[in-house]
């Protein structure tokens, strides 16, 4: 029997969610940013009818754990709980940043590898930022932990390490916000406008071992603010 996946994402402006049924992916997205609540289970409900499975059917309830909007990830994180609370299955939190990254991967692999820097626009004058290699096996690792951290200081980053050897990637509505990143380094391709997308997200749910998937109870946004980087006396970034 195959496995049956369900993906929600509201964490930030876009709402989006998909199906995965042994292998086979449905998916919707859509820039709506104030109308997450109304949205979100909807999307849901037409993937499962599309897909012509019900929620009994369903093994795991994945959801977009963050970073992003601190009210959009708790309304995704609650739906999962909750479906899954009724459901009887387990949950699994996916990051924003990796799956950012994962609709890069494939280009990075075609490339011969590199790193991908997934940034979303935090406020406060701060963005969401992780780092991700791919290599020549296709595998995708995280560099560092995810942090929300000042432009800044990224620029502070790039400036000490300018040659990674590595062909390098960016992505994210943190890159538009802050055009002094993108205009740092020599980027193979940037993707400024993009959002996490659940297409993607639902590719490294079906990836994770049954192992690491959760108890419902235990489902939880990640927010990242309380490792807030900072740089005393630096100039805002701006462009």
């Amino acid at each position: 029997m195959g496995l049956n996946i369900l993906f929600i994402d509201s964490a930030t402006e876009a709402c989006t969610a998909a199906i995965w049924t042994d292998g086979t992916v449905l998916s919707t997205f859509e820039l709506a940013p104030r109308a997450h609540t109304q949205r979100l289970l909807p999307m849901a409900e037409e993937l499962l009818s599309e897909a012509g499975i019900d929620y009994n059917q369903l093994d795991l309830i994945a959801y977009g754990r963050g970073p992003g909007s601190f009210t959009g990830v708790r309304i995704a994180t609650a739906c999962a709980q909750g479906m899954a609370l009724g459901l009887d299955i387990p949950v699994l939190g996916i990051s924003s940043l990796a799956t950012l990254a994962q609709a890069l991967r494939e280009q990075a692999f075609q490339a011969g590898g590199g790193i991908i820097h997934a940034a979303l626009d935090a406020r406060m004058g701060e963005i969401y930022y992780g780092r991700f290699l791919v290599d020549e096996t296709k595998g995708m690792t995280p560099l560092h932990e995810e942090r929300v951290i000042s432009p800044e200081l990224i620029l502070s980053e790039f400036a000490a390490n300018p040659n990674t050897n590595e062909r390098e990637l960016a992505t994210g509505s943190g890159f538009a916000r802050y055009p002094a990143l993108l205009a740092a380094k020599q980027w193979h391709t940037n993707t400024l406008d993009a959002f996490p997308d659940a297409r993607y997200a639902i590719e490294l749910a079906a990836a994770t071992p049954s192992s690491q998937w959760q108890d419902p109870a235990d489902a939880a946004p990640i927010y990242l603010r309380d490792n807030v980087a900072q740089v005393k006396g630096a100039a805002p970034v701006t462009g």
